[in-house]
C-alpha cells in the first residue's frame, strides 16, 4: 500500500516533467502571482493546452488561482513544493532575492 506522501510525490514529478509546467512554477516562486495572459505570452500555446497544464499543476497541488472578473491568476501552493523540492526556489531564484509570497 503507498503511502499518502508517495501519491502525492508521484503527481508532484509527473506534473513538473514536462518543461512547460516546469517553466511556469520557476516563473511563480520568483514572481509570485501570474495570469493566464502572461504565461500565454511566453508560451505561445493555445488556450486548451494551457488549461491543461493548468489543471495537471492544480491537480497536484502545486497550483491555486483566483478570478478576478474575466481573468485567471495563479500562484504557488510553496508548502507542496517545498515538500518535495525545498531547493527549488534558491536554485532558480538565487539566495539574493527576495522569495515571492
Amino acid at each position: 500500500m503507498e503511502s499518502d506522501f508517495c501519491q502525492d510525490a508521484v503527481k508532484v514529478f509527473k506534473a513538473l516533467s514536462d518543461p512547460t509546467r516546469y517553466e511556469i512554477v520557476r516563473m511563480l516562486v520568483c514572481s509570485g502571482e501570474l495570469g493566464c495572459q502572461d504565461f500565454e505570452f511566453v508560451f505561445h500555446k493555445s488556450k486548451p493546452a494551457m488549461s491543461h497544464h493548468y489543471r495537471v499543476l492544480v491537480n497536484a497541488g502545486l497550483l491555486v488561482n483566483r478570478k478576478d472578473g474575466l481573468r485567471v491568476y495563479y500562484r504557488l501552493e510553496r508548502r507542496q513544493l517545498d515538500r518535495f523540492m525545498p531547493q527549488f526556489y534558491k536554485v532558480h531564484c538565487g539566495d539574493g532575492l527576495r522569495r515571492a509570497d
